[in-house]
């Protein structure tokens, strides 16, 4: 059988590949999240150029549909607003061509806002046509979700010609104001109406583990106080004695890990956890 020491490393082992292993997944799946943020904090200070490099380094961590939509969305605001209304007639089409019922993540000037209904109007004409004529196309776009999203030219090539973007539009006025983000999409869980911090879920696995852990060790000291005190010889009472002290000091230590990562999750709970009314407050607001 494995002795206590052998028990302790497998334990601590499997802790640490528990805790670093969801850490590090959890952090890949928040990097489009801190991208598009980014993005958005560069456009609130009226950095266009610089948001839309942030968006291109966001494309690099899509993970579905949804992110494609998002993606698109933004680009197309922040092209709009540079007053580049091609590129933002196709990031619409293409946002909307994945989810026709999609609505603008930020808050947007009027002309923005009309251009992109009326995108939305000519991708559901189009659709609709599409499945009149023929109806294994819904089919195949169903299909392409998570692909790439069609190119400029692709776009533009398959609107017929009284669907063309009207020209003439005027560039933005200056003095719209920035947009803000209309909901934060940040990583963790949800517990009674607080978002959980990953900090927080990292501690408190730390400590379920540490403690499982010194109530293992905790045992096999008991284990070799009872063997001690049945030792027929002084040297064998003498080695499960010391065998036993030191098993309980390592329970010790992990048990004030135990309460010390409990704390820790508790305290980052309460400070960094955010309710679902700060929440709605703060996107109102914004």
């Amino acid at each position: 059988m494995l002795d206590a020491r052998t028990w302790g490393r497998c334990l601590m082992l499997a802790a640490c590949m528990w805790i670093v292993i969801p850490v590090h997944a959890a952090r890949a799946e928040g990097e489009f999240e801190r991208h598009i943020e980014e993005a958005v904090r560069l456009y609130d200070d009226l950095e266009y150029e610089l948001a839309l490099k942030q968006l291109e380094r966001a494309r690099g961590s899509l993970k579905g549909t949804r992110d494609r939509v998002t993606l698109a969305l933004h680009k197309g605001i922040i092209s709009a607003d540079l007053g580049k209304w091609q590129e933002a007639r196709d990031e619409f089409r293409s946002a909307l061509l994945l989810e026709p019922d999609a609505r603008l993540p930020l808050r947007v000037s009027p002309k923005v806002s009309r251009e992109f209904e009326a995108q939305r109007g000519r991708v559901k004409t189009e659709l609709a046509r599409r499945r009149n004529d023929s109806p294994t196309v819904e089919a195949s776009l169903g299909e392409r979700g998570d692909e790439a999203p069609p190119s400029t030219a692709d776009a533009a090539a398959s609107l017929p010609a009284a669907l063309t973007p009207s020209e003439g539009l005027a560039a933005p006025s200056s003095t719209v104001s920035p947009a803000r983000v209309a909901t934060s999409s940040k990583p963790g869980i949800r517990l009674g109406g607080r978002r959980v911090p990953l900090t927080s879920v990292a501690l408190l696995g730390a400590g379920i583990v540490a403690g499982g852990t010194g109530a293992a060790f905790g045992l096999s000291s008991r284990g070799k106080i009872a063997d001690a005190r049945e030792a027929p010889f002084y040297d064998q009472f003498v080695d499960h004695h010391g065998q036993a002290q030191r098993s309980a000091r390592t329970a010790n230590v992990l048990f004030g890990t135990a309460a010390g990562a409990a704390v820790g999750a508790l305290v980052t709970w309460l400070l960094l956890g955010e309710t679902d009314a700060a929440a709605s407050q703060e996107g109102g607001a914004r």
